[in-house]
């Protein structure tokens, strides 16, 4: 993300909820010039309200009725945090984060929505909140698989609200469809709805409550009400009047409660501990902070915990942030005093209700459906990115890849090197005779140095991940030598910004280079820093040789077997998360793979005396692959089939999307292989270790490697013998 002007002002969002994805679109839209959008949320994908009970009744698929947030936030020109939050620090006006360094904010807005409330129940861990959903999804897979399968089929659901008899008419329909399908009938799983309250739908007209109250009657779904639940237990719920409902599983779908930390950090908070906002949506006594939708108590009126006003109060939220960043004064925000509700019934019906008038049928569920879609499509259907040409013309692509995408081509690399051996004048200069990842160099103590140097330029614009997935990559050429690393240096450049700015974004990024040093025992000692047009980073990193000839690039033997650590495509998913064509959770996954050490890994191949080893980086497995067939004389023969790939790079590579560098890669191997595939020349940064082992040690090498943590760890081929006058790779 390169900032139209230098960045002076940070305004950070905590929640991926309804408000905050329209301020993101709208500063997509309008950049504001100076300020920097930040987004804390986890996880990538938020759902919308509206259409989740489609959802629960299999009417749409995840990706009908989720917004990905990191594709909208590539548009919007916002970083996106995945962490989550545990307390504000509003004397420093620092995010505390659970897995990682606080972020500075300059102004706050939260929107993260509410929990079910389980004050009062003892036992609640027994049950499952229908919050937050993707929680709940995960742990209903296993509920709808077991009720399939004829048992669990007592399902017990707390709470008569909206959400409630919604969640229960969805469930009870798709499990209905899912035994119909299977041959069983269509007699789903009982269900009953439990609550406290005298009446369905508490806040709802008497029409609405009358077709609803009907509907439960009419499908089988016991309905008790003025029962307050106080204990859940691993075979049903107790209410307060004594009364013991059997259940195998409990669903609350209870009236919501605030996150724990929003009142624990000082915020001025209602007796639920909502914060209290005034009509510009600022908080009470602090106009630094922003609260909106189910996690805010609208102090000029109380308004009902639905979606809705946080899909209102979005356009007003945007306005204010760029008003108080400008220095005006913030515009109130209206609520509506009538608003439509839609009440799905499961099947694809639905109750409509404003005011005192209602209606039911399809026809409803049509119009409710149309909504939802159209609100979904404008966080789906964003403007194109203003340059988007054919991924693979390299050189014409103005948008460059960053991470070992920004590479300089291999064939480019290696004439230049040859140019310089051939001169006499610099010939004299260079020690490149055995090109391993790391220069060896013999000390006069006779211990062994081993050293490496690796740069590149930022792909995401979170200074500490980078920090982490830097040090990662730079690390791994001491690993791929079997060696220990011990200590680095480090060089940063930074984009001109505020003082404020340089300074919260350096310590971020060292304090992540850092922690993955410490990690693998190494210790920063110096570098230097710099502002320029862009975030880079470079490490020059020192290692101890602890064994002789441990891992080298030459060394494969005829008969050995090739074994790969890590799954295949960071290039292309961080080229399609650039140009907003890889999904969201697709970029996370991969972005996870990026922070798993190659050192345990490292370790095994030297256990198991591997013949050769390297990392594989910018040049793509086909090209590292290439470099240890060379060093050996040997050539190889490779499984394309079993090739492990991270979920959305084949399609996003079929789709003809790739890396800057994929074109380079490409024609490299194709020296060597009648047309490769493509995912042999996508460019990995931190990606896994290629090894080659003797047969015999290949299966308990693997096995180890898997228990180990690299569950996607898979023999790829052989190496076999050379034909000619040089390496070949043949595709099995």
């Amino acid at each position: 993300m390169t900032p139209l002007a230098p960045i002076e002002t940070d305004i950070v969002l905590v929640g991926g909820g309804h408000a905050h994805v329209e301020v993101i679109r709208r500063f997509g839209m309008k950049p504001e010039p100076g300020v920097r959008l930040t987004l804390i949320s986890t996880p990538v994908d938020t759902p919308y309200s509206g259409m989740l009970p489609g959802h629960l009744a299999g009417h749409y698929n995840f990706d009908d009725y989720t917004v990905d947030l990191r594709r909208l936030c590539r548009f919007g020109n916002t970083r996106l945090i995945v962490s989550r939050v545990t307390e504000i620090d509003r004397a420093a006006k620092r995010v505390i984060l659970k897995d990682r360094p606080a972020v500075s904010y300059d102004t706050l807005s939260l929107d993260i929505g509410s929990i079910p409330d389980t004050a009062g129940i003892v036992g609640a861990a027994h049950a499952i909140p229908i919050k937050p959903v993707p929680a709940f999804l995960q742990k209903w897979a296993d509920i709808e698989a077991k009720a399939v399968a004829g048992v669990g089929a007592r399902i017990v659901v707390v709470g008569a609200g909206a959400g409630g008899v919604e969640a229960t008419l969805s469930l009870q329909y798709r499990l209905a469809q899912r035994l119909a399908e299977d041959g069983w009938g269509t007699t789903a799983p009982h269900f009953t709805i439990v609550s406290r309250a005298a009446e369905l739908l508490p806040g709802h007209v008497a029409g609405v409550r009358k077709r609803l109250g009907a509907e439960l009657n009419r499908k089988g779904i016991d309905v008790l009400l003025g029962e307050t639940v106080t204990e859940i237990g691993a075979t049903g719920v107790t209410c307060a009047s004594g009364r013991v409902i059997s259940a195998d599983t409990v669903i609350l779908v209870t009236a919501g409660r605030a996150a724990n930390w929003m009142a624990a950090s000082g915020l001025a908070c209602d007796d639920n501990g909502f914060v209290r906002v005034g009509e510009t949506l600022q908080s009470v006594g602090d106009p630094d902070i922003f609260a909106v939708g189910d996690c805010a108590a609208f102090e000029p009126q109380p308004l009902p915990k639905a979606g809705v006003y946080a899909v209102r109060q979005g356009p007003v939220l945007a306005d204010n942030l760029r008003r108080i960043t400008q220095g005006t004064t913030p515009a109130p925000f209206r609520p509506q005093r009538k608003i439509l509700a839609l009440v799905s019934l499961g099947e694809k019906r639905a109750v409509a209700s404003r005011g005192s008038f209602s209606a039911e049928g399809r026809w409803v569920w049509r119009w409710k459906d149309r909504i939802d879609r159209r609100w979904m499509d404008r966080y789906d259907d964003l403007p194109e990115m203003a340059v988007s040409p054919p991924a693979r013309s390299g050189h014409d692509q103005p948008m460059r890849c960053g991470g070992c995408g920004a590479k300089v081509p291999q064939a480019i690399l290696h004439s230049v090197l040859a140019r310089l051996r051939a001169d006499p004048e610099t010939a004299g200069g260079l020690a490149l005779e055995h090109p391993d990842d790391a220069a060896e160099v013999r000390l006069p103590s006779g211990g062994r140095l081993l050293q490496t140097v690796d740069q590149f330029r930022a792909f995401i614009d979170d200074p500490w991940l980078f920090g982490r997935i830097a040090a990662n990559h730079c690390l791994g050429d001491i690993h791929a030598m079997g060696g220990v690393p011990h200590s680095a240096l480090v060089t940063v450049t930074l984009p001109y910004s505020a003082p404020k700015i340089v300074t919260r974004d350096l310590e971020l990024l060292l304090r992540g280079v850092l922690e993955t040093l410490q990690l693998a025992g190494a210790t920063l000692i110096g570098g230097h820093t710099a502002e320029g047009a862009e975030m880079s980073v470079g490490l020059s990193v020192n290692g101890i040789a602890a064994r002789e000839g441990a891992l080298r690039k030459s060394g494969a033997q005829v008969g050995d077997r090739i074994i790969l650590t890590k799954a295949l495509g960071t290039g292309v998913l961080m080229a399609g998360d650039m140009l907003r064509v890889a999904k969201g959770r697709d970029v996370q996954a991969a972005l996870d793979g990026m922070l798993q050490s190659h050192a345990a890994a490292a370790d095994i191949f030297v256990d198991m005396a591997a013949t050769a080893c390297t990392d594989v980086t910018g040049f793509g497995l086909g090209g590292h692959l290439i470099e240890i067939l060379e060093a050996s004389a040997v050539s190889a023969s490779i499984d394309t089939g079993v090739l492990p790939m991270l979920s959305g790079a084949a399609q996003l590579l079929a789709d003809g999307h790739a890396s800057t560098l994929h074109p380079a890669n490409l024609a490299t191997i194709a020296n060597h292989l009648i047309d490769p595939p493509d995912i042999l020349a996508d460019p990995q940064t931190a990606g896994g270790l290629v090894a080659t082992l003797p047969a015999t040690k290949t299966d308990a090498c693997l096995a180890a490697l898997q228990d180990s943590g690299y569950p996607q760890a898979t023999i790829i081929g052989d190496i076999v013998e050379q034909q000619g006058s040089g390496v070949s790779i043949a595709m099995a």
